[in-house]
């Protein structure tokens, strides 16, 4: 009998834990549907990208109902620099959470956590890179996005933008995360 539950047990874990997952707040979906036409995630020229994937990591623990945040700064590579913000206002959540961004270092996109996590108010992020290789990049067309729980590009609401391709700056002020999941820069 013990050998039975075991069985449906076991069995029922493999059913229940190998199931596929989508959800708007998922922290990333691998599979983004885009077009040939449409944006793509700006990426670091291949010089410039580190040897180890999302290096750089930040967490700290914010009360939704009283509000917070942190700053974070940082070298990415031997020629890229990084500072940004996470602003949670008060009332964006209740209780308190572990919040955490992971920067990538193949794509200018930071991944945050914990995930899945919706807000009652947008938590608001701000981040600057310094040293980036732009050349051959029309700053132009350098918007800000985030994946939605279809795997879709969908441009992020924010304050300004900030390119400057002669000295590799590259901005966003007040981007808004309505929920958690992959935002960053498209060209």
């Amino acid at each position: 009998m013990k050998k039975l539950i075991m069985i449906l047990a076991l069995a029922a874990l493999f059913l229940f834990g190998c199931q596929d997952e989508n959800s708007i707040v998922e922290p990333v979906n691998n599979q983004v549907q885009q077009s040939q036409n449409g944006p793509h995630w700006l990426t670091f020229p291949a010089d410039q990208q580190s040897s180890v994937e999302q290096l750089f990591y930040l967490s700290k623990y914010i009360n939704g109902s009283t509000g917070g945040g942190f700053y974070f700064y940082g070298n990415m590579s031997k020629e890229i620099y990084v500072q940004g913000e996470l602003d949670v206002p008060a009332g964006a959540y209740e209780g308190t959470k572990k919040m955490g961004v992971t920067l990538n270092s193949e794509s200018v996109t930071a991944d945050f956590s914990p995930s899945p996590t919706t807000f009652n108010k947008p938590i608001l992020y701000s981040i600057e890179y310094y040293g980036v290789d732009l050349s051959g990049i029309n700053p132009n067309k350098i918007d800000f996005y985030y994946i939605d729980g279809n795997g879709n590009l969908v441009k992020a609401k924010y304050s300004s933008i900030k390119v400057d391709v002669s000295t590799g700056f590259l901005a966003v002020y007040d981007a808004q995360l309505p929920h958690f999941s992959r935002y960053g820069f498209v060209n």
